[in-house]
């Protein structure tokens, strides 16, 4: 199957609330939607702002999610850190996981990172990814080291 990755538009957001859901029990679809109405065109965001990317299928549906942010690392300097991905697919979970992952790592790979850092997913990741100090720690998720 081919994918098709890119960054959310605002039309998207309804129907990926259902796979960020699942890792933000405290997140309403008006405040999802507030959320990716300010990220805004990729050409007008910032070089590190949050970007989160979706997987759509050839028919067009959404089965796969990320939200990333570029960082610094005190011990592997520039990273990316990853602190949502979520696939849901029955069928073709490696393609969806995949497809997402060559396009985190091409980012990653642009933006002179030496790794990506997938942080552990929970029902509380969407609360994590708002504190600055979650950033910070170094005890969480399974880093992919690139070059």
């Amino acid at each position: 199957m081919t994918y098709k990755v890119a960054t959310i538009g605002l039309a998207e957001a309804d129907r990926a609330f259902p796979l960020v859901a699942f890792a933000a029990d405290s997140l309403s679809l008006a405040a999802w939607r507030d959320f990716c109405g300010q990220l805004g065109p990729a050409s007008r965001r910032p070089p590190r702002a949050e970007q989160v990317w979706i997987v759509r299928n050839p028919a067009g549906r959404i089965q796969g999610l990320a939200l990333s942010k570029l960082g610094d690392d005190p011990t592997y300097g520039r990273m990316l850190d990853v602190p949502i991905f979520i696939v849901a697919s029955a069928a073709d979970e490696s393609g969806v996981s995949g497809a997402l992952i060559g396009r985190l790592r091409h980012l990653a790979e642009d933006s002179g990172c030496k790794s990506i850092r997938f942080w552990t997913v929970g029902g509380d990741s969407w609360g994590r990814h708002i504190q600055a100090s979650d950033y910070q720690r170094w005890d969480h998720g399974v880093r992919m080291m690139l070059g």
